[in-house]
């Protein structure tokens, strides 16, 4: 049975056009001009979505909002209206609109159905998604000239995707000129990907920026199913969450913290909690680890990494904590995106004391972007706010000293210093970590509960079991 899309829109024609876009891609949708209409549609029959304009009357969007709320509560809301004005004007605010049962807010006269389209996908189970397959085997390559700023790059080995490929995949021939090698819909092959990497020397496949979000999604789900596949080899795990976290943050970095996007970050935080716990091998992958991409997005993915392979070592770590933790990492430098590009692209230790300042300024600047998020909880913030304090006093904003600093705010601190160090040197991490003990001003600033808690990161726990058991044995026989 085709999943029920209403769209109540004052305009028309505008909602019967997106009304047949959505019928075009399988759904079954019907549209409406006022809310008196969408709440006699929504009683008769059970609708997975709404696309429901603020702007609507005979009953308001506000009231149409506490009908779905009291009568329809799994009804996915997506909101759209012209202005901010609409919302103020409707005694609503973006802190309520969760409590309310929207999931996504599009403000203007405008709003692309492909926009839209995303967004309900979006909130779809994958599983659903999986059925939309309709291609048995590969579409024809299409060769075509598309402008570079409208795609998402990704390694070719970081993607992999279940039966059917759920967007489209292109390579890059030059700058404007891409080939569509994969169709949605086509049943995907991992042997045809290798064929580009090894036969082509193809190192990255692209998909659209209106596809990313459908990325993530995807992505989430194969990391799931292969953090519990003993059969699938730790490194490609790794891979697909490197891969994965990059497009998050990415996404994050460039569209905004939005609940959808949120909400997959919660799910990401879990699946880097699998591999971290189920795989007792992943120090045997670390010690030899070289991805020295020194962008702001591999950047937070090997913070958040190494972070929870830290937080791991500790009795007190938890699922919860793990989660916290790395969703901080993952956006510790977001202040970074206020700052001019110039600045957030250079190392601080090469910056002078003008642009020092300036930088410094990205934590709290962090903060404010994660307080408009109600949903982002205050200990992320906390995090955020103090990653860069160091124990010795001689960090920032407040230079505050030792208890005062959270202490997973400290082990955020160490993986990013140390994450820095290992990019900005091209250094593996044993190398880096023994530069960086090596540096007394280093040791004085972390905490050596932390730091030695990071040096077991790149050693065989099943040893340190062992000999903490026959530490344990010697003292009873004492």
């Amino acid at each position: 049975m085709a999943i029920r899309i209403l769209v109540a829109d004052p305009d028309m024609e505008k909602g019967k056009e997106l009304a047949s876009f959505l019928v075009k891609l399988g759904y079954e949708a019907d549209s409406c001009m006022n809310g008196r209409t969408a709440q006699l549609k929504m009683y008769n029959k059970q609708f997975f979505a709404i696309i429901l304009s603020l702007d609507i009357q005979e009953y308001s969007g506000g009231q149409v909002l506490k009908f779905i709320r009291t009568n329809h509560p799994s009804t996915k809301v997506i909101l759209t209206m012209k202005s901010e004005q609409t919302l103020a004007d409707a005694g609503l605010d973006r802190n309520t609109l969760a409590k309310q049962g929207v999931f996504d807010v599009f403000i203007g006269a405008e709003v692309a159905s492909k926009d839209i389209q995303g967004a309900i996908e979006g909130h779809r189970d994958y599983r659903t998604l999986l059925v939309q397959a309709s291609n048995e085997g590969a579409s024809e390559e299409q060769e075509m000239d598309l402008s570079d700023d409208r795609f998402v790059q990704i390694r070719i080995e970081e993607f992999v995707s279940i039966k059917a490929v759920q967007f489209d995949i292109f390579i890059q021939l030059r700058s404007g000129r891409y080939v569509k090698i994969l169709h949605a819909g086509d049943t995907f092959s991992r042997e045809r990907l290798d064929k580009y990497k090894n036969e082509k020397k193809v190192e990255f496949l692209y998909f659209l920026k209106e596809d990313r979000i459908k990325f993530i999604r995807v992505q989430n789900f194969v990391a799931e199913k292969a953090a519990a596949n003993a059969n699938i080899s730790l490194n490609t795990k790794v891979s697909v969450v490197k891969g994965l976290s990059q497009v998050f943050v990415e996404a994050v970095f460039t569209e905004g913290l939005k609940p959808l996007i949120f909400d997959q970050g919660k799910v990401l935080c879990d699946n880097v909690y699998e591999i971290i716990h189920k795989n007792d091998d992943l120090f045997k992958l670390m010690r030899d680890y070289s991805v020295f991409d020194p962008s702001l997005y591999t950047h937070s993915y090997l913070v958040g990494l190494f972070s929870g392979m830290i937080v791991k070592q500790f009795e007190w770590e938890s699922r919860i904590i793990n989660e916290t933790l790395v969703m901080a990492a993952l956006f510790h430098d977001i202040g970074c995106t206020k700052l001019a590009p110039e600045i957030r692209e250079m190392s601080y230790l090469k910056m002078t004391p003008e642009q020092l300042g300036l930088y410094k300024a990205h934590c709290e600047l962090g903060v404010q972007i994660l307080s408009e998020q109600p949903v982002v909880p205050q200990a992320v913030k906390q995090i955020v706010l103090q990653h860069h304090e160091r124990i010795s006093g001689e960090g920032f904003p407040y230079g505050i000293r030792s208890h005062r600093i959270l202490v997973l705010a400290q082990i955020v601190g160490l993986a990013d210093e140390f994450t820095r160090h290992m990019v900005d040197n091209k250094l593996q991490p044993p190398a880096a970590l023994r530069k960086m003990l090596s540096d007394p001003s280093c040791v004085k600033r972390h905490s050596a509960v932390i730091l030695e808690s990071f040096l077991k990161v790149f050693a065989d726990p099943r040893k340190i079991a062992q000999n903490m058991g026959q530490a344990h044995e010697e003292n009873k026989g004492k």
